[in-house]
């Protein structure tokens, strides 16, 4: 995206893009003009404020924690939150006084809606967590972070973008598009909605899921990404058989899931076979477990053997364990599921993604 800093004074840019609003209003209407106006000067100095402290790498790290949570059902912190969290923090004391007073004077004139920073690049961050075997739980802190005000927006909805300059001050950065702010440093400063208590919560396929102690564990979740490579269509249906150890190397479960025809796996969907691995205790299982995958193909006797360092991170020997099969069978390969991962984490084998649900 083009990066022309123009000198120009965000009071009035907000002024004008005030008109473009599709959204002015709390509730139906402000009480006045005179209110409108005051939200929009403490919403700038708002910006000011995170923007500053979005600098610094540790403001970041925490921000996007709290988006990935969802707490509020998006991807959004509450402003109190990063008050609580950095208060007494000498690196932050000036600008954490100076958010207090403005929390609380913009929830005396927005019907008492919490400030919150919202972070579009969370989702992305989030669906690259999901689809990858290493948890990303950063961004590129070497980005300068834009800020754009919340329901204000061009008439194409791009919205006003601004930076902090050299002199601390708001100027304007860009206009800022939605595909842009998805992969890009972008903080809204805005306010919480005040919907249905039902929809402050993040729909389940959009909240990642942690773990407890004791709780049910499915697998034998499947996703082919190249069918052909696992079994030629010339061979028919297909054969798996899972193989799970815990962090020792001792077994679990070994299953074979019978023949299953192609259509069950075609176009990448996921495959389900409804494994129960067993409630996970870390006392019991250990703090990850390996899951191996076989497409079996007959032929001879023979063995496999499955090699299993320990997680990058952690200590442990790398452990060696054989099983008898044929040789013939396609070995499809090892994933280490740690107890913390999200349940929703997605796991790389050959030709395959895999997966865990509770």
């Amino acid at each position: 995206m083009k990066k022309n800093i123009c000198n120009v004074l965000v009071g009035l840019m907000l002024v004008i893009t005030l008109t473009q609003c599709k959204k002015t209003s709390v509730n139906g209407e402000f009480q006045s003009d005179n209110s409108k106006m005051e939200l929009v000067v403490l919403r700038q100095q708002t910006m000011k404020e995170v923007l500053s402290m979005a600098r610094n790498q540790v403001f970041k790290e925490f921000v996007l924690s709290e988006c990935l949570k969802q707490k509020h059902g998006d991807y959004n912190v509450y402003i109190k939150d990063i008050i609580t969290n950095f208060k007494g923090n000498p690196d932050y004391e000036k600008g954490i006084t100076t958010l207090e007073k403005l929390v609380s004077q913009i929830k005396a004139i927005s019907d008492n809606r919490e400030p919150n920073v919202f972070y579009p690049k969370a989702e992305n961050i989030d669906r690259e967590r999901r689809l990858s075997s290493v948890a990303q739980t950063q961004t590129n802190f070497l980005e300068e972070p834009v800020g754009v005000f919340q329901d204000v927006y061009n008439p194409d909805y791009s919205s006003p973008g601004y930076i902090v300059n050299i002199d601390n001050n708001l100027v304007f950065y860009d206009n800022i598009t939605e595909e842009y702010a998805w992969d890009n440093d972008v903080w809204v400063i805005g306010e919480e909605e005040n919907v249905s208590p039902e929809n402050m919560i993040a729909a389940p396929e959009d909240l990642l899921s942690a773990r407890t102690q004791g709780g049910a564990e499915y697998g034998g979740i499947i996703q082919c990404t190249d069918l052909n490579a696992i079994e030629h269509w010339t061979s028919g249906k297909l054969e798996f058989k899972i193989f799970i150890l815990n962090s020792s190397g001792g077994q679990i479960s070994v299953r074979a899931f019978g023949k299953w025809a192609r259509k069950n796996f075609r176009d990448q969907k996921w495959k389900d076979f409804g494994h129960f691995v067993g409630n996970w205790n870390t006392s019991t299982f250990g703090n990850w477990m390996y899951e191996n995958w076989i497409e079996e193909d007959g032929g001879s006797s023979s063995s496999i053997t499955i090699t299993m360092p320990p997680p990058t991170g952690q200590s442990g020997p790398t452990i060696s364990t054989t099983f008898p099969s044929k040789n013939q069978d396609d070995n499809l390969g090892l994933a280490t599921i740690q107890f913390t991962d999200n349940i929703t984490q997605v796991y790389n084998i050959s030709y395959s993604n895999i997966k865990r649900r509770n």
